[in-house]
């Protein structure tokens, strides 16, 4: 689910809930009675509106109901922690060799992704940096 406004899942679950009820309580047999009635191409397009959005509350009301008595870990004020198992796993003969070609931080940082192109820059900069805080200090 996603957290832009509300860390917490409980509300967010519940928002969830009342929005599809509403969809399908208050819109849906308007929306529906207004395109029997008058079937104009608006009324259509507005019909399908309605059909995708009740059916994206539906799937996330499906999976925050479904996923509730999972906590997620977190990390950081409510940002899910990234799994570890998810991180590729780079050989350090793989940084060493980056490390060696190239001139400096940057350079190293390019090479190290060219070789393993699913690399985060993210990692690929942490995974420099730490092997040139294992060999000493650098010049920047």
């Amino acid at each position: 689910m996603a957290e832009w406004w509300n860390p917490s899942r409980r509300v967010e679950r519940w928002w969830q809930t009342i929005m599809l009820a509403w969809l399908l309580v208050v819109v849906g047999p308007s929306t529906i009675d207004t395109v029997t009635t008058e079937p104009t191409a608006w009324n259509w397009t507005w019909l399908a509106i309605w059909l995708f959005a009740t059916v994206g509350f539906a799937y996330g009301t499906a999976q925050a109901w479904r996923t509730r008595n999972n906590p997620q870990p977190v990390w950081l004020e409510g940002i899910p922690a990234p799994s570890e198992s998810s991180a590729p796993v780079i050989p350090a003969d793989d940084v060493r060799s980056a490390l060696a070609s190239a001139d400096g931080r940057i350079p190293a940082i390019k090479a190290l992704r060219e070789q393993h192109p699913g690399l985060g820059l993210k990692d690929a900069m942490d995974l420099i940096d730490a092997q040139r805080g294992e060999q000493g200090p650098h010049r920047r």
